[in-house]
């Protein structure tokens, strides 16, 4: 679904309701994340049915190395011949060079929320990892894909990105924030830390233009994205107005 001018978010109920999104600016599409599905067919469906041909994705970034976002990078890859990007962290966990971090005090035992559980448990054993893959360049504070602005965000992972698109108001945080099970500032059970977490959100939340808010796991906020993260980084309840999935998108 086009959330935004440019914008596409899509996604299933696999990998905990996970997003990725195909940003379209006009020269060519750039794929963030690529979703839990191994083949990468979601992606390959909302390309064709946009009319698009895989070829005309120039650029895959990585938001970070959850397996949840990474098990479709091999066959896109391979399908698009596209850029890959990733922060340097990052970068090493895709390659097999490092092992992604697990939070202290995350075991096996179920955490809140409870719904999280057989994901909290992938993650822990660290099940379901694609093949290692190389990045062809690393992203850090500040740099540039197309028209995004690159934001390191460290806190769910040490080189978590976020991507703030300006002229469309939009704002990328990935698994820093979450909609699904509940609106809040990720996952406690896999944020790596989650008061850095906390202070990377909170140094964002000066983009007060921000309409469009896109997270990694659940729908979309679509409207006052800049309010909804404010108040989540103040601890203060808030109810954000979500554009959820249609039937065809996995409800």
């Amino acid at each position: 679904m086009e959330i935004a001018s440019g914008v596409h978010s899509l996604g299933d109920t696999s990998g905990g309701w996970v997003r990725a999104l195909l940003i379209d600016d006009g020269t060519g599409l750039t794929l963030i994340d690529t979703l839990y599905a191994s083949d990468g067919r979601l992606v390959l469906e909302e390309l064709r049915r946009l009319g698009r041909k895989p070829s005309d994705i120039k650029n895959i970034i990585i938001t970070h190395a959850h397996q949840s976002h990474i098990r479709g990078l091999p066959a896109l890859r391979a399908a698009s011949s596209a850029k890959v990007y990733a922060h340097e962290f990052e970068a090493d966990v895709l390659a097999g060079r490092r092992k992604y971090e697990i939070p202290a005090g995350t075991g096996l035992w179920p955490r809140r929320p409870l719904r999280v559980y057989p994901f909290q448990v992938g993650f822990v054993l660290r099940l379901k990892m694609p093949p290692p893959v190389e990045v062809d360049q690393t992203l850090k504070d500040g740099d540039h894909v197309g028209p995004l602005t690159v934001l390191h965000s460290p806190g769910h992972s040490p080189g978590s990105l976020s991507f703030y698109w300006p002229e469309r108001r939009v704002l990328i945080v990935a698994d820093a924030v979450s909609t699904w099970p509940e609106v809040a500032l990720g996952w406690p059970q896999i944020n790596l830390d989650e008061r850095q977490n906390r202070a990377s959100m909170g140094k964002l939340c000066d983009l007060s233009n921000v309409d469009v808010l896109c997270v990694g796991h659940g729908d979309p906020v679509v409207q006052g994205g800049a309010e909804t993260l404010r108040d989540l980084v103040a601890g203060r309840a808030t109810q954000p107005h979500i554009q959820h999935r249609s039937s065809r998108d996995g409800r």
